[in-house]
């Protein structure tokens, strides 16, 4: 199964620590694979973005919003985990929602 992480939550106001935490703990106990997703265009800035900043280690491919995939979904407005930033005040939650998750499948 895999994790598809909408782009915009590797931006800031999100903590850049706190994204690479999300993806490692899923990447390792969870999910087959982790997704970004981006608007067309856009992939190299993101992708740019988290390998200057060591958050890319565990994000397995980059995909933009034409691609269809299927999994999990994390994103600000819909999905399996709606959240607007990955921070430390939600980190816990997310881990919690990720393990839920991955038990229902």
């Amino acid at each position: 199964m895999n994790l598809i992480i909408d782009s915009t939550l590797s931006e800031p106001p999100s903590e850049i620590s706190c994204f690479r935490d999300v993806t490692m703990y899923s990447k390792v106990f969870h999910f087959e694979n982790v997704l970004l997703s981006c608007k067309m265009g856009t992939r190299s800035m993101y992708w740019n973005w988290l390998k200057n900043n060591g958050a890319h280690d565990f994000i397995s491919y980059v995909l933009h919003e034409g691609e269809l995939e299927s999994g999990a979904l994390m994103h600000p407005e819909k999905g399996d985990i709606v959240v607007d930033r990955i921070n430390a005040l939600n980190l816990n939650y997310i881990i919690t929602r990720l393990k839920r998750i991955s038990e229902n499948l």
